[in-house]
Protein backbone atom coordinates (compact mmCIF):
# COMPACT_ATOMS: atom_id res chain seq x y z
CA UNK A 1 0.00 0.00 0.00
CA UNK A 2 2.96 2.87 0.96
CA UNK A 3 4.11 2.08 -2.71
CA UNK A 4 0.85 2.64 -4.21
CA UNK A 5 0.73 6.23 -2.61
CA UNK A 6 4.39 6.46 -3.06
CA UNK A 7 4.12 6.07 -7.25
CA UNK A 8 1.40 8.55 -7.14
CA UNK A 9 3.00 10.74 -5.71
CA UNK A 10 6.15 10.36 -7.60
CA UNK A 11 4.18 10.51 -10.88
CA UNK A 12 2.90 14.13 -9.48
CA UNK A 13 6.41 15.47 -8.74
CA UNK A 14 7.38 14.53 -12.38
CA UNK A 15 4.88 16.93 -13.10
CA UNK A 16 5.01 19.68 -10.73
CA UNK A 17 9.21 19.31 -10.18
CA UNK A 18 8.74 20.11 -6.63
CA UNK A 19 8.49 17.85 -4.15
CA UNK A 20 6.97 20.71 -1.28
CA UNK A 21 4.08 21.37 -3.65
CA UNK A 22 3.67 17.91 -4.69
CA UNK A 23 2.86 17.06 -1.10
CA UNK A 24 0.56 20.17 -0.98
CA UNK A 25 -1.91 19.38 -4.72
CA UNK A 26 -1.40 15.27 -3.83
CA UNK A 27 -3.08 16.28 -0.10
CA UNK A 28 -5.79 17.77 -1.87
CA UNK A 29 -6.01 14.67 -4.30
CA UNK A 30 -6.91 12.83 -1.15
CA UNK A 31 -9.43 14.56 0.83
CA UNK A 32 -11.19 14.57 -3.25
CA UNK A 33 -11.64 11.76 -2.75
CA UNK A 34 -12.48 11.62 0.51
CA UNK A 35 -15.38 14.25 0.69
CA UNK A 36 -17.88 11.58 0.01
CA UNK A 37 -17.92 10.14 3.25
CA UNK A 38 -16.99 13.72 4.91
CA UNK A 39 -20.36 14.98 3.33
CA UNK A 40 -22.26 12.00 4.66
CA UNK A 41 -20.84 12.42 7.91
CA UNK A 42 -21.64 16.20 8.15
CA UNK A 43 -25.31 15.26 7.25
CA UNK A 44 -25.09 12.53 9.79
CA UNK A 45 -24.22 15.11 12.63
CA UNK A 46 -26.18 17.86 11.36
CA UNK A 47 -29.70 15.42 11.57
CA UNK A 48 -28.62 14.87 14.92
CA UNK A 49 -28.37 17.99 16.25
CA UNK A 50 -31.93 18.44 14.95
CA UNK A 51 -33.46 15.49 16.29
CA UNK A 52 -31.37 16.51 19.98
CA UNK A 53 -34.51 18.02 21.40
CA UNK A 54 -36.42 15.00 20.36
CA UNK A 55 -33.88 12.95 22.57
CA UNK A 56 -33.80 15.18 25.38
CA UNK A 57 -37.58 14.82 25.93
CA UNK A 58 -36.98 11.39 25.51
CA UNK A 59 -34.58 11.50 28.40
CA UNK A 60 -36.76 13.07 30.53
CA UNK A 61 -40.13 11.06 29.69
CA UNK A 62 -38.22 7.13 30.10
CA UNK A 63 -35.18 7.81 32.18
CA UNK A 64 -36.10 5.76 34.90
CA UNK A 65 -36.47 2.79 32.19
CA UNK A 66 -33.04 2.44 30.61
CA UNK A 67 -34.45 -0.50 27.72
CA UNK A 68 -37.68 1.25 27.06
CA UNK A 69 -35.22 4.74 26.90
CA UNK A 70 -33.21 2.66 24.44
CA UNK A 71 -35.45 0.99 22.47
CA UNK A 72 -37.81 4.51 21.77
CA UNK A 73 -34.37 6.58 20.69
CA UNK A 74 -33.71 3.64 18.66
CA UNK A 75 -37.26 4.08 16.69
CA UNK A 76 -36.18 7.61 16.30
CA UNK A 77 -32.72 6.90 14.80
CA UNK A 78 -35.08 4.28 12.37
CA UNK A 79 -37.56 7.19 11.77
CA UNK A 80 -35.18 9.76 10.90
CA UNK A 81 -32.64 7.37 8.99
CA UNK A 82 -29.71 8.34 10.95
CA UNK A 83 -26.71 6.17 12.19
CA UNK A 84 -25.36 7.83 15.31
CA UNK A 85 -21.75 6.64 14.48
CA UNK A 86 -22.45 7.77 11.11
CA UNK A 87 -20.42 11.06 12.28
CA UNK A 88 -17.31 8.79 13.00
CA UNK A 89 -16.88 7.93 9.78
CA UNK A 90 -14.03 10.41 8.57
CA UNK A 91 -12.28 9.63 11.83
CA UNK A 92 -12.15 5.98 10.99
CA UNK A 93 -11.00 6.21 7.07
CA UNK A 94 -8.42 9.25 7.95
CA UNK A 95 -6.43 7.30 10.65
CA UNK A 96 -5.67 4.67 8.21
CA UNK A 97 -5.11 7.30 5.60
CA UNK A 98 -2.55 8.82 7.71
CA UNK A 99 -0.80 6.00 8.64
CA UNK A 100 -0.07 4.43 4.93
CA UNK A 101 0.60 8.38 4.60
CA UNK A 102 2.91 8.46 7.34
CA UNK A 103 5.41 5.33 5.29
CA UNK A 104 4.68 6.67 2.11
CA UNK A 105 6.23 9.92 2.95
CA UNK A 106 9.20 8.07 5.35
CA UNK A 107 10.21 5.86 2.02
CA UNK A 108 9.99 8.92 -0.10
CA UNK A 109 11.92 11.07 2.48
CA UNK A 110 14.40 8.19 3.16
CA UNK A 111 15.51 7.80 -0.61
CA UNK A 112 15.50 11.46 -1.29
CA UNK A 113 17.79 12.26 1.58
CA UNK A 114 20.37 9.19 0.82
CA UNK A 115 20.43 10.30 -2.86
CA UNK A 116 21.29 13.56 -1.80
CA UNK A 117 24.55 12.34 0.11
CA UNK A 118 25.42 10.09 -2.59
CA UNK A 119 25.85 12.43 -4.76
CA UNK A 120 28.00 15.00 -2.26
CA UNK A 121 30.38 11.65 -1.35
CA UNK A 122 30.27 11.19 -5.25
CA UNK A 123 30.81 14.78 -6.11
CA UNK A 124 33.85 15.50 -3.63
CA UNK A 125 35.10 12.10 -4.34
CA UNK A 126 39.31 11.97 -5.02
CA UNK A 127 39.26 15.56 -4.15
CA UNK A 128 41.52 15.87 -0.99
CA UNK A 129 42.27 19.70 -0.86
CA UNK A 130 40.00 21.50 1.42
CA UNK A 131 39.62 24.32 -0.90
CA UNK A 132 39.08 22.43 -4.06
CA UNK A 133 35.97 20.65 -1.88
CA UNK A 134 34.78 24.06 -0.79
CA UNK A 135 34.56 25.08 -4.04
CA UNK A 136 32.55 22.44 -5.08
CA UNK A 137 30.06 22.48 -2.72
CA UNK A 138 27.73 25.55 -3.79
CA UNK A 139 27.15 23.15 -7.07
CA UNK A 140 25.55 20.97 -4.67
CA UNK A 141 23.20 23.15 -2.83
CA UNK A 142 20.53 22.20 -5.10
CA UNK A 143 20.45 18.66 -3.76
CA UNK A 144 19.66 19.62 -0.64
CA UNK A 145 15.68 20.30 -1.45
CA UNK A 146 14.17 23.30 0.04
CA UNK A 147 10.40 24.39 0.67
CA UNK A 148 9.42 27.89 1.58
CA UNK A 149 11.51 28.51 5.53
CA UNK A 150 12.17 24.45 5.84
CA UNK A 151 15.83 23.83 4.28
CA UNK A 152 15.47 20.43 3.46
CA UNK A 153 11.83 19.10 3.11
CA UNK A 154 13.14 15.53 4.22
CA UNK A 155 14.08 16.54 7.78
CA UNK A 156 12.01 17.43 10.65
CA UNK A 157 11.24 21.48 10.42
CA UNK A 158 12.62 21.99 13.84
CA UNK A 159 15.41 24.19 14.98
CA UNK A 160 16.86 21.07 16.85
CA UNK A 161 17.54 19.67 13.74
CA UNK A 162 20.51 20.27 11.03
CA UNK A 163 19.82 20.83 7.00
CA UNK A 164 21.78 17.19 6.88
CA UNK A 165 22.57 14.41 9.39
CA UNK A 166 25.63 14.55 11.63
CA UNK A 167 26.32 11.28 12.34
CA UNK A 168 26.29 7.73 10.26
CA UNK A 169 23.93 6.63 12.45
CA UNK A 170 20.99 8.67 11.47
CA UNK A 171 20.83 5.76 8.37
CA UNK A 172 20.59 3.38 10.62
CA UNK A 173 16.66 4.09 10.26
CA UNK A 174 16.67 3.94 6.35
CA UNK A 175 15.72 0.54 6.49
CA UNK A 176 14.51 -1.71 3.79
CA UNK A 177 12.64 1.55 2.99
CA UNK A 178 15.89 2.46 0.21
CA UNK A 179 16.28 -1.63 -0.89
CA UNK A 180 17.53 -1.13 -4.63
CA UNK A 181 18.99 2.29 -3.90
CA UNK A 182 22.21 1.42 -2.28
CA UNK A 183 23.98 -1.68 -2.19
CA UNK A 184 25.41 -3.03 1.24
CA UNK A 185 29.01 -1.84 0.29
CA UNK A 186 28.02 1.25 -0.90
CA UNK A 187 25.94 1.48 2.26
CA UNK A 188 29.44 1.00 4.35
CA UNK A 189 31.17 3.62 2.34
CA UNK A 190 28.58 6.10 2.51
CA UNK A 191 28.45 5.79 6.50
CA UNK A 192 32.32 6.20 6.46
CA UNK A 193 32.08 8.86 4.43
CA UNK A 194 29.48 10.37 6.84
CA UNK A 195 31.98 10.06 9.96
CA UNK A 196 35.00 11.07 7.89
CA UNK A 197 37.18 14.42 8.36
CA UNK A 198 36.16 16.05 5.12
CA UNK A 199 32.05 15.71 6.03
CA UNK A 200 32.53 16.73 9.60
CA UNK A 201 34.78 19.18 8.95
CA UNK A 202 34.05 20.69 5.78
CA UNK A 203 30.54 20.11 4.06
CA UNK A 204 28.41 20.01 7.22
CA UNK A 205 29.78 23.76 7.93
CA UNK A 206 28.97 24.96 4.47
CA UNK A 207 25.10 23.48 5.05
CA UNK A 208 25.38 25.12 8.47
CA UNK A 209 24.67 21.40 10.42
CA UNK A 210 27.38 22.51 13.69
CA UNK A 211 25.94 23.33 16.52
CA UNK A 212 26.10 26.52 18.52
CA UNK A 213 28.37 26.93 21.63
CA UNK A 214 26.77 26.86 24.80
CA UNK A 215 23.11 26.51 23.07
CA UNK A 216 22.04 23.12 24.51
CA UNK A 217 19.07 21.94 26.34
CA UNK A 218 19.08 19.43 28.77
CA UNK A 219 15.68 17.58 29.20
CA UNK A 220 16.90 15.26 31.21
CA UNK A 221 15.69 11.77 29.13
CA UNK A 222 17.37 13.87 26.03
CA UNK A 223 20.03 16.89 25.29
CA UNK A 224 18.76 19.31 22.28
CA UNK A 225 21.37 21.34 20.55
CA UNK A 226 20.61 24.12 18.37
CA UNK A 227 22.11 24.31 15.07
CA UNK A 228 24.08 27.49 13.02
CA UNK A 229 21.53 26.61 9.81
CA UNK A 230 18.45 24.77 11.64
CA UNK A 231 16.37 22.93 9.33
CA UNK A 232 13.36 24.30 10.46
CA UNK A 233 11.43 26.80 13.46
CA UNK A 234 9.31 24.11 14.41
CA UNK A 235 6.25 26.13 12.75
CA UNK A 236 4.18 23.22 10.87
CA UNK A 237 4.31 20.55 13.83
CA UNK A 238 2.14 24.20 15.79
CA UNK A 239 0.41 24.27 12.82
CA UNK A 240 -0.59 20.85 12.81
CA UNK A 241 -1.56 21.24 16.68
CA UNK A 242 -3.40 24.23 16.41
CA UNK A 243 -5.50 23.08 13.10
CA UNK A 244 -6.51 20.28 14.30
CA UNK A 245 -7.52 22.00 17.52
CA UNK A 246 -9.92 24.13 15.50
CA UNK A 247 -11.42 21.04 13.56
CA UNK A 248 -12.94 19.99 16.52
CA UNK A 249 -14.05 23.29 17.74
CA UNK A 250 -15.73 23.49 14.13
CA UNK A 251 -17.37 19.88 14.01
CA UNK A 252 -20.85 20.30 14.90
CA UNK A 253 -21.06 17.59 17.70
CA UNK A 254 -21.63 19.61 20.68
CA UNK A 255 -25.48 18.88 21.02
CA UNK A 256 -24.60 14.75 20.07
CA UNK A 257 -22.47 15.38 23.26
CA UNK A 258 -24.56 17.14 25.38
CA UNK A 259 -27.47 14.36 24.54
CA UNK A 260 -24.70 11.68 25.02
CA UNK A 261 -23.79 13.38 28.80
CA UNK A 262 -27.72 13.12 29.81
CA UNK A 263 -29.13 9.70 28.43
CA UNK A 264 -28.33 6.15 28.82
CA UNK A 265 -28.29 5.46 25.01
CA UNK A 266 -24.67 2.97 25.01
CA UNK A 267 -24.64 4.39 21.20
CA UNK A 268 -24.96 7.73 21.68
CA UNK A 269 -22.67 7.68 25.14
CA UNK A 270 -20.10 5.89 22.85
CA UNK A 271 -20.41 8.53 20.25
CA UNK A 272 -19.53 11.37 22.85
CA UNK A 273 -16.78 9.70 24.55
CA UNK A 274 -14.91 9.25 21.33
CA UNK A 275 -15.53 12.75 20.39
CA UNK A 276 -14.21 14.29 23.70
CA UNK A 277 -10.98 11.93 23.39
CA UNK A 278 -10.12 12.72 19.91
CA UNK A 279 -10.62 16.64 20.85
CA UNK A 280 -7.61 16.37 23.15
CA UNK A 281 -5.98 13.61 21.86
CA UNK A 282 -5.33 14.30 18.04
CA UNK A 283 -3.55 18.14 18.66
CA UNK A 284 -1.38 16.48 21.21
CA UNK A 285 -0.53 13.54 19.00
CA UNK A 286 0.05 15.73 15.88
CA UNK A 287 2.10 17.86 17.30
CA UNK A 288 4.39 15.19 18.98
CA UNK A 289 4.54 13.23 15.25
CA UNK A 290 5.40 15.93 12.93
CA UNK A 291 7.67 16.91 15.41
CA UNK A 292 9.30 13.87 15.01
CA UNK A 293 9.20 12.97 11.41
CA UNK A 294 10.14 14.80 8.23
CA UNK A 295 8.85 17.95 6.91
CA UNK A 296 6.85 16.77 4.16
CA UNK A 297 4.29 14.47 6.38
CA UNK A 298 4.05 17.64 8.24
CA UNK A 299 3.19 19.52 5.62
CA UNK A 300 0.88 16.69 4.49
CA UNK A 301 -1.04 16.91 7.97
CA UNK A 302 -1.01 21.26 7.51
CA UNK A 303 -2.20 20.77 4.29
CA UNK A 304 -5.24 18.04 5.42
CA UNK A 305 -6.02 20.04 8.15
CA UNK A 306 -6.63 23.35 6.78
CA UNK A 307 -8.55 21.49 3.41
CA UNK A 308 -10.70 19.75 6.23
CA UNK A 309 -11.66 22.67 7.87
CA UNK A 310 -12.47 24.50 4.77
CA UNK A 311 -14.74 21.55 3.85
CA UNK A 312 -16.51 21.68 6.79
CA UNK A 313 -16.81 25.82 6.41
CA UNK A 314 -18.51 25.13 3.09
CA UNK A 315 -20.99 22.33 4.18
CA UNK A 316 -21.89 24.29 7.04
CA UNK A 317 -23.23 27.08 4.40
CA UNK A 318 -24.82 24.92 1.77
CA UNK A 319 -27.10 22.33 4.67
CA UNK A 320 -28.09 26.49 5.86
CA UNK A 321 -28.95 27.05 2.50
CA UNK A 322 -30.54 23.90 2.32
CA UNK A 323 -32.90 24.34 5.29
CA UNK A 324 -33.80 27.91 4.00
CA UNK A 325 -34.78 26.45 1.30
CA UNK A 326 -37.24 23.43 2.79
CA UNK A 327 -38.21 26.47 5.21
CA UNK A 328 -39.29 28.81 2.28
CA UNK A 329 -41.64 25.49 0.30
CA UNK A 330 -42.90 25.19 3.66
CA UNK A 331 -44.23 28.32 4.05
CA UNK A 332 -45.25 28.45 0.74
CA UNK A 333 -47.66 25.45 0.97
CA UNK A 334 -49.07 26.34 4.70
CA UNK A 335 -50.22 29.70 2.97
CA UNK A 336 -52.11 27.44 0.49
Amino acid sequence: MYAFFQNIFEAINSIVGSHGWTVVIFTILIRLVLLPFDYKSRKSMRRMEKINPQLQALQKKYGNDREKLQRKQAELYRKEKINPLGSCLPMLLTFPVLIIMFGAMRNVANEELVKSLLAIQHAVEGLTDPDAIRAALPALDTLVEPFLWIKNLWVADSPFNPVLPVASNALAAVGSSIEGLITAEQMTALQAFIDGEIYQNIILPHYGATVIPGVTMNLLIVQLSIYTIPNGYFILPVCSAVSQYLITKLTPQAAAQNTAQNNTDPTARSMGSMNSFMKWFFPIFSLWICATSNAAFSLYWVVTNLVSMAQQVIFKKYFEAQDAKLAARSEEVDKL
